[in-house]
């Protein structure tokens, strides 16, 4: 999914976005290193600690900017009365192509697991 909104709203944040992020490093962490630490020969576990370092990289990328939005939107997505209103989300440059990274990199990963 390409993510080409310059908005988003805060309950697809919270209930999208950082459950396919948190779904992404648990991958990472589980299935991906034991690839990496169990693999059935020294080529394949040298391309997945490539693939490892290359997520890596991505995840960092997504984070830092998603911590940015975050920080930016701290009153808003504070929950009122005990529920999350649905607010929207200005995005800027950086954060729209952490979004979009996110969809993508959720869906390289979950087509990982299939092969491992």
């Amino acid at each position: 999914m390409a993510w080409s909104a310059t908005t988003i709203t805060s309950v697809n944040l919270i209930n999208d976005v950082i459950p396919k992020l948190k779904t992404v490093e648990f991958i990472l962490q589980g299935k991906l290193q034991q690839a990496i630490d169990h693999g059935p020969s020294a080529e394949s576990r040298t391309k997945y600690q490539l693939l490892q370092q290359e997520f890596e990289l991505e995840l960092l990328m997504i984070q830092m900017n998603l911590e940015h939005l975050l920080h930016r939107y701290t009153q808003d997505l504070q929950p009122t009365a005990g529920r999350l209103d649905n607010k929207i989300l200005d995005l800027d440059d950086n954060e729209r192509v952490a979004i979009t990274a996110v969809y993508q990199l959720y869906e390289r990963v979950c087509a990982l697991t299939t092969k491992l």
